[in-house]
């Protein structure tokens, strides 16, 4: 799971009050390169709806330069527009399609070859129909698990645990019983615990823990479970319980970008629990 930095847009008119130039000014930032200035565009837009809205959805139907910006905006503005134009949108998009609007075909001796990509433009529809949070999306997305792309269905199965159509212990049925080998389910359930980590880390290492007991097939899932464990414990000052967490990590060697990390982090825990304990005694 990927968490973005989000920035305030430095605004060059008073709170709360926007023009059509400045609008168009955070529409064109879209486009740019640099990062920072796309999200801070992101934001302005979203508290601008009434002005961004119609130019936003034009550059997410046609997949424009910045759509994906675009659709982050649209997404954060929770305007009432938002959610029917994404259904539509998602409805015709379930997979990448032939200029005839037949589903792309991959494999040997195709003209597609053999490498699959991910269908980006369904599964940012299922992702944010997801953040929206709007029962009306639950048919679309049913219908996106059932038909879409890896990518899609992955997103649209977010969305639906999002939405309460899907619980922990459906998602856990489906990782163990692998009903949809293509899509990565456990990554899925990852995702719900690094959502809470923050808000509510108590929550996420009983989600991590079932990851642990539920799904000891999935090394990696396991190695990245007790990770976020000790991130989790060292958030609640739980020192020790940290540092057990990271020996865990240790035992997963072939794993390196967990490793390194757990090994410094165990320093600095250990420095932590001294200073704890050194306090206690005071």
């Amino acid at each position: 799971m990927m968490s973005i930095l989000v920035f305030l847009l430095p605004v060059r008119v008073a709170a709360g009050e926007a023009n059509s130039t400045n609008v168009l000014d955070a529409i064109a930032a879209l486009t740019r390169s640099s990062g920072q200035s796309q999200w801070e565009a992101v934001e302005y837009l979203a508290k601008h709806p009434e002005q961004s809205v119609p130019p936003l959805m034009q550059m997410v139907e046609k997949q424009e330069n910045g759509w994906i910006f675009a659709s982050a905006a649209l997404t954060r503005s929770m305007d009432a527009r938002v959610v029917p134009f994404y259904i539509g949108l998602l409805r015709n998009n379930f997979y990448a399609k032939e200029a005839d609007g037949t589903r792309k075909q991959y494999g040997l001796g195709s003209k597609n070859g053999c490498i699959v990509w991910p269908f980006i433009y369904g599964g940012v529809l299922a992702r944010s129909l997801g953040e929206m949070g709007d029962k009306r999306a639950i048919p679309v997305l049913k219908e996106a698990a059932k038909q879409g792309d890896t990518e899609v269905r992955k997103n649209a199965y977010e969305a639906l645990y999002k939405l309460r159509v899907l619980s922990l212990d459906e998602l856990f049925k489906m990782a163990k019983e692998k009903s949809d080998p293509e899509v990565n389910i456990p990554d899925i359930i990852q995702g719900i615990g690094w959502a809470n980590i923050h808000s509510d880390p108590r929550f996420a290492i009983m989600l991590f823990d079932r990851v642990i007991a539920a799904l000891p097939n999935y090394e990696y899932e396991v190695a990245s479970a007790h990770f976020w464990k000790a991130q989790c414990f060292e958030l609640l000052k739980q020192y020790d319980d940290a540092i057990r967490e990271c020996d865990e990590v240790t035992k997963f060697p072939r794993y390196d970008n967990l490793t390194s990390q757990v090994k410094e982090q165990r320093i600095r825990l250990k420095m932590l629990l001294d200073e704890t304990f050194r306090k206690r005694k005071e």
